[in-house]
């Protein structure tokens, strides 16, 4: 079975290297056909530590929706619209089922289906079965199922249907394989390993379809219920990769050099090189021993993380708020928490309105009740916050207004145990 390991939606670099480092370690510890993704993009600073370290970049993917293409049944055989209409019963009838997809010899494409009941006439008729199939009637009352169809968008005709399975082409009409009706009663083809994250809001879409089988994070928990037990690795600790770290030395392993790296790229980019309160001696532990392994240090990391062009300056605002967003649902209210870093402050006052156009588009087209866009200066240790929304959240925020319109978060460089908190609390 497929294992997908998935950081969350938006995701940052410590959510992509620990995707990444820990499918390594799965697929090192026997773990057969497992697959890192990132959530609907690969950010800039991800794809930097890809491109130093000489990684090849995980994929990236929009869902994980089980997909027609996922339930092909490869036993159920085709037919070739030129092989004889005597051979292609004689292989109907080896394959137990009730009728098999034609398909053109040449071009690929799908025309019919082979039925014994559509044959009748010619039965009676006791004509010569040695002519090619495309010369037979076939039958084309059928569902015919687009390859990259959602399965729960679909599932429902199907089972309805009298027949009991069903031609699958892609977009141009060329048949690719069968789909038999029992494949909707059936267990998924793929699972989930989440990493960075636990709630459902905050996974990459389509989640719910696949089993989750387990979890390494370091936030709160608030995971749904699952069906079965699961393993669940959890701490306070300031940077999944920090988690993914201890692994590989719990399981007796060292990651490889290229591994290392990315690891390191995680816990520095997360814990803004050990400044954000959420960094524990766990972090600098994992994060010495990983120098050792690369070769390379944590400031030279951070140095190379911090050589990118600002963010805010040089991509389209809606891209720079949701660049690092997560979506939260606590007493009713739905709302989003990003965060971006900037080292020039005068650069987000400057592009502040824009971005706030931005956020409220945001939360009109996904009915919002607010959102907050934290802008964090590692280098002062310092944050700003932009709101936009619900008027009677803005009014109890626990913060000073700036001249630029902006709150005022001295100190403050975490936004799972510094702001998010305050947001509750404001809630509650």
């Amino acid at each position: 079975m497929k294992t997908y390991i998935c950081g969350h939606k938006n995701p940052d670099t410590d959510s992509v290297m620990s995707a990444y480092a820990l499918a390594d370690l799965r697929k090192k510890l026997g773990m057969e056909d497992v697959e890192a993704i990132s959530a609907g993009r690969l950010p800039e600073k991800s794809a930097w530590v890809f491109e130093h370290f000489k990684i090849k970049p995980i994929s990236v993917r929009s869902d994980v929706y089980v997909r027609v293409c996922d339930i092909i049944d490869q036993n159920v055989p085709m037919i070739d619209s030129s092989m004889k209409l005597d051979d292609a019963l004689r292989l109907l009838e080896t394959s137990g089922e009730s009728s098999l997809p034609v398909k053109d010899v040449k071009t690929g494409d799908f025309l019919g289906m082979l039925s014994p009941a559509k044959l009748l006439s010619l039965f009676i008729a006791k004509a010569d079965l040695s002519i090619p199939v495309s010369q037979a009637p076939l039958l084309k009352d059928t569902l015919i199922l687009l390859a990259t169809d959602r399965v729960h968008d679909i599932k429902s005709a199907a089972v309805k249907n009298s027949h009991n399975h069903f031609p699958v082409v892609d977009e141009n009409g060329k048949l690719l394989g069968t789909i038999l009706k029992r494949a909707f009663a059936e267990k998924p083809p793929a699972q989930m390993i989440l990493v960075d994250h636990n709630e459902i809001d905050q996974a990459i879409p389509g989640v719910e379809e696949l089993p989750v089988i387990e979890v390494v994070d370091h936030h709160r928990i608030a995971i749904a219920p699952t069906t079965d037990p699961i393993k669940y690795t959890a701490d306070v600790v300031g940077s999944t990769c920090t988690l993914v770290a201890k692994l590989f030395r719990g399981a007796g392993l060292r990651p490889t050099k290229e591994t290392a790296g990315a690891l390191i790229a995680g816990i520095v980019s997360d814990t803004l090189l050990f400044q954000s309160p959420t960094t524990t001696d766990t972090d600098r532990t994992m994060c010495a021993w990983l120098e050792k392994v690369c070769g390379e240090s944590a400031d030279e990391v951070m140095s190379g993380l911090m050589s990118m062009k600002s963010p805010i300056a040089s991509m389209p605002s809606e891209q720079v708020i949701t660049l690092d967003a997560k979506t939260y649902t606590e007493s009713g209210r739905k709302f989003i928490l990003s965060q971006i870093e900037e080292t020039k402050m005068t650069v987000f006052h400057n592009h502040a309105p824009e971005l706030l156009a931005a956020m409220e588009r945001l939360i009109k087209s996904e009915k919002l009740d607010f959102m907050a866009l934290m802008v964090t200066d590692p280098v002062r240790g310092d944050s700003e916050l932009l709101f936009s929304g619900n008027e009677s959240v803005r009014r109890i925020l626990p913060y000073r207004r700036g001249k630029n319109g902006t709150f005022l978060l001295p100190g403050i460089l975490s936004r799972k145990k510094q702001l998010l908190p305050e947001i509750l609390a404001a809630l509650a």
